[in-house]
């Protein structure tokens, strides 16, 4: 074999499957059809389990310095137009999110696994079956045909994963995907260190996002579930445009803001769908293994969460010399394990944001009325390492029965 471990696409969950399992001694092999720094359309926030990785791969420090905004909370508007500002943590502590454009971020962990790995810009083409295993992939390095063999393949290569295809495990029912849009913007006020995630009514469980950069540009965009989407007949880039010029939340914070780039769209496979992940040979990790929050959209956290526990099962399976589809069911599960309580109940919270947008209103309302619910909210909140019980049923009826 050429490599112990071919990772496919060094993303956030490719790169940091790759750093541990090079910092772990094994011959690893990374590959990306791009070079750094690439643009990844994305709404560019990251939150404390990317920070968790990185502090554990010995890289948060780098992290923190590079151009971005730091993020303390979220500024929150309901359906029927109401803000609530909650926090994450005090000002006197360091902040546990920051937005940093992807082009910034991405390269910075790829620079970062570069000294542990052998990496090559690579396209692949096909996968390499021999014995009903995956050995290794095919395709082009430098316009030549090529091929790398390898013990076991970790394929982080996107939502449009060539290995997730080849084997049928990249399709998702269309209320378990969400198409995002994206625009940086300069001049836009109001800005704070909070993120904004507006769950305006036309949108619905879909939400409008505001996102800081640094010198004073901004992330937009919006993200809305496929099926609602097709259901409703609505243009996402007209949607965003209208929201902009049209709702009262944002019409004069837009009114001499700068468009940096044309509105950019790109796909989200949702958690809140459990695909198989894994196979003899080969294991599918951020989003090639539909990894994105189902409330949030957030996928950067889950993807290396996801590249760290490939990592683990990878060398117990080196170790062992068993790269089998049973033993590697093992990453599924501990994958799961660690994210599942907090997709589980950021589902329930979409569908409840779906069916019941009233609860929506009244949670911010009595959020803004009542400090000791925001307090608890503040706890809840995905961005904040999420919690199980705003999704419950629990929950839900207190919603229910408090007074407007």
């Amino acid at each position: 074999m050429d490599y112990d471990v071919i990772v496919i696409g060094s993303g956030p969950a490719g790169a940091t499957a790759a750093m541990y399992l090079g910092k772990a001694g094994k011959k690893v092999l990374l590959i990306d059809k791009d070079g750094f720094p690439r643009d990844k359309i994305c709404g560019d926030a990251q939150g404390r389990k990317a920070a968790a990785i990185m502090r554990e791969l010995g890289i948060e420090e780098g992290y923190r310095k590079l151009p971005g905004h730091v993020v303390y909370g979220i500024t929150l508007s309901s359906p029927n137009g109401t803000l609530v500002d909650v926090d994450i943590t005090t000002r006197d502590k360091p902040a546990p999110g920051f937005c940093h454009r992807r082009i910034v971020f991405d390269e910075y962990l790829h620079n970062c696994v570069k000294e542990f790995v052998d990496f090559k810009i690579f396209t692949v083409t096909d996968v390499i079956v021999e014995d009903g295993f995956v050995k290794g992939i095919k395709g082009t390095e430098d316009g030549k045909e090529k091929e790398y063999r390898a013990t076991i393949v970790l394929a982080a290569d996107g939502a449009n994963s060539i290995i997730a295809q080849k084997f049928g495990l990249n399709k998702n029912p269309p209320d378990h995907f969400i198409v995002g849009t994206r625009q940086y913007y300069s001049g836009v006020t109001g800005m704070t260190d909070r993120i904004e995630i507006h769950l305006v009514k036309s949108l619905l469980p879909g939400y409008f996002w505001i996102f800081p950069l640094e010198d004073g540009k901004a992330n937009v965009g919006l993200g809305m579930i496929v099926k609602d989407m097709n259901d409703k007949k609505i243009n996402l880039k007209a949607a965003q445009l209208k929201e902009i010029q049209e709702n009262p939340l944002f019409k004069d914070r837009f009114k001499n803001a700068v468009a940096l780039e044309d509105i950019k769209g790109w796909n989200l496979p949702l958690a809140s769908y459990h695909r198989k992940c894994y196979g003899n040979g080969f294991l599918l990790l951020g989003d090639a293994a539909s990894l994105i929050d189902p409330l949030s959209g957030e996928g950067v956290g889950t993807a290396m969460i996801s590249g760290k526990h490939a990592a683990n099962v990878t060398i117990e399976a080196l170790a062992a010399g068993d790269f089998s589809e049973k033993f590697l069911k093992k990453y599924d599960e501990q994958l799961w394990e660690e994210i599942e309580p907090e997709i589980k109940a950021n589902y329930r919270l979409q569908k409840l944001g779906k069916k019941f947008p009233f609860l929506i209103d009244k949670m911010v309302g009595r959020a803004k009325k009542d400090e000791k619910f925001r307090k608890r909210i503040e706890g809840m909140l995905p961005y904040a390492g999420g919690r199980q019980e705003m999704g419950s049923d629990g929950f839900v009826e207190e919603l229910q029965n408090m007074e407007d």
